[in-house]
């Protein structure tokens, strides 16, 4: 009774400056994001005459503080932005890079990869390109002043903000790698009633004065307060001395990157999307290339055909992520071939309509014997960030940000009141080891200087069929490998099954990555008829896993330009938007 209170106390107080009914309808600018706070203040911003960029920087800058776990100033991520006066779209790379210090064999000791090298600690810090990412953005498209778009940030630091149940359970979740860093603990485990450190009650309110501090100089300064002087020196100093190789240069050295989006179509649907280093783009467009094929009068709903072709693109994807996707400053990635005609065409006719194909007989020769090290499923809840923007005037932005696990590294910016990303994990280690996600990626993802790690950060834009300049619908999630599967689902719900956007994001989801050769079903997934069935094929279920992803998304309805805001209702996010 006493949580139940403390969460429905968190609930009112933060929708106050939203809408109680989040799922009603707009006419102007909506935003869904993955925490009341921040939707709060994307909103506040549109309210205020800012644009779509506006919304998402000031809610990504406030997600650094409400939401510690998932994303902040010490992360990265990227976000394809869609410019409606020019018609145009770009895609902003914003992710971190390895160190100039690193090697290829940077987490391996005596020819093996040595466990929490890459999760916890120094070693396990990229350069963080967040603060870069979102001031670029800012900077290129924003309309209001920088100040204006931190201050919800700054006075989420200052005045504090509420403790939610899952905030709680994931300091919990994580509490000896959060013990390791004394001014991490200090933040987040206080003295309990007994004086042993534990994590913060739900409906406690938590305060960050150093935070607040550090985005008020961001605001004053820009990034050079970040990546240059005293606040870089902190962040290089708290990296090395928990054993990483992260530099000041290497901070002084980072730029974020606009790169090429990954675009294609579906059922006459444009669709732009991330491009490497994101795999996760190319495996949307690819899993919803092979469903066109293989279903051309559109998909049939929850039906055990469909969902077995469904689960073999995904193999599929995976296979070609594992094969071919690195970072293409590093690495040439043939993105053409992989999204084109020919090769999505291959893909659908490799798919057995009766039996499951075993992830070893792609892979060949390629796998080794005795199979690949224990995995593990993806867990109750993900980290990472979503937000999904779009204003009155038709600007859209997906941006997809995290420090990568819980907490990430670790290790607190002494002094600055953020923590650091834990992303060198997102490499491959040696071959065939997978990472905290239990992905398996292959020799293009592997470690160097300089170089950006492979995600499966996935925003979307699916525009109107018969508009094609006119966003149709903003997507993306949370959730690891589980991320691109989740926004192709999400696609195939409102497209082909006509679902409204709430029962489209809050439908139980299926996820294969290949290896292990598992295909997940989430808490809500498929019926037992329908489970049965896909065994009959040949799939291996695992079951015991909940809900893994939890995707933000904004709809414009092609009938009538009715705007819908969302978050999956299984977790905290909300939207809100605009009469």
């Amino acid at each position: 009774m006493h949580r139940a209170l403390i969460w429905t106390v968190f609930i009112v107080t933060s929708f106050l400056a939203i809408d109680a009914r989040a799922d009603r309808p707009y006419r102007g600018g909506v935003a869904a994001i993955s925490h009341p706070t921040a939707t709060a203040a994307a909103v506040q911003m549109l309210d205020r005459g800012g644009n779509a960029v506006d919304a998402a920087v000031a809610a990504a800058f406030t997600l650094a503080v409400v939401t510690p776990y998932h994303s902040g100033l010490g992360g990265g991520g990227v976000a394809v932005v869609h410019d409606h006066a020019k018609g145009a779209e770009r895609f902003l790379d914003f992710r971190e890079v390895a160190p100039k210090a690193a090697t290829r064999d940077l987490f391996v000791r005596d020819g093996k990869v040595v466990p929490g090298l890459s999760s916890e600690g120094g070693l396990a810090v990229g350069v963080p390109g967040a603060v870069a990412g979102y001031l670029e953005l800012h900077a290129t498209y924003g309309k209001l002043k920088l100040k204006d778009v931190l201050a919800p940030a700054i006075a989420a630091a200052r005045g504090g903000y509420w403790v939610t149940p899952g905030f709680r359970d994931l300091v919990a979740s994580r509490k000896e790698c959060v013990k390791t860093d004394p001014d991490l603990a200090a933040q987040l485990l206080p003295a309990g009633p007994g004086g042993a450190a534990e994590p913060p009650r739900a409906g406690t309110m938590l305060k960050n004065p150093d935070l607040a501090r550090t985005l008020e100089l961001l605001a004053s300064k820009g990034p050079k307060a970040f990546y240059e002087g005293k606040m870089a020196q902190a962040i290089a100093g708290s990296v090395r001395a928990r054993g990483g190789v992260l530099a000041v240069e290497d901070l002084r050295d980072y730029r974020p990157r606009w790169r090429d989006a990954a675009t294609g179509s579906y059922r006459g649907h444009r669709v732009v999307t991330a491009g490497p280093p994101s795999a996760g783009g190319v495996a949307l467009l690819q899993i919803l290339g092979v469903m066109e094929r293989a279903f051309p009068s559109g998909v049939p709903y929850r039906d055990p055909a469909g969902l077995h072709v469904l689960a073999e693109a995904m193999r599929r994807a995976y296979y070609d992520r594992w094969k071919y996707l690195g970072d293409p400053s590093f690495v040439e990635v043939p993105v053409p071939m992989l999204l084109g005609a020919e090769h999505l065409d291959a893909l659908a006719r490799d798919i057995d309509r009766a039996r499951a194909t075993p992830s070893a007989r792609l892979l060949g020769t390629s796998m080794p014997d005795g199979g690949v090290p224990a995995t593990v499923p993806p867990s109750m809840q993900k980290h990472t960030s979503h937000l999904s923007v779009l204003d009155r005037e038709g600007n859209a932005i997906g941006l997809t940000t995290t420090v990568n696990g819980y907490f990430g590294a670790c290790v607190m910016a002494k002094g600055y009141g953020f923590v650091l990303n834990n992303q060198m994990d997102d490499f491959t280690a040696q071959a065939f080891m997978p990472n905290q996600d239990g992905l398996v990626n292959g020799e293009n993802n592997t470690i160097a200087p300089g170089k950006t790690p492979l995600t499966s950060m996935t925003p979307t834009l699916v525009f109107q069929k018969d508009r094609p300049q006119e966003v149709m619908l903003v997507a993306g999630s949370n959730g690891g490998s589980t991320i691109p599967t989740t926004v192709a689902q999400i696609v195939l719900n409102v497209v082909d099954a006509g679902m409204d956007l709430e029962r489209a994001l809050a439908l139980g989801r299926i996820h294969h990555q290949m290896l292990p050769d598992k295909l997940w079903v989430d808490q809500w997934g498929v019926e037992p008829a329908t489970a049965a069935a896909l065994e009959a094929r040949g799939h291996s279920l695992r079951r015991d896993v909940k809900v893994w992803s939890a995707p933000n998304a904004v709809y414009v309805s092609p009938a009538d330009g009715i705007r819908y805001a969302m978050s999956d209702p299984r977790r905290e996010g909300v939207g809100g938007g605009q009469d």
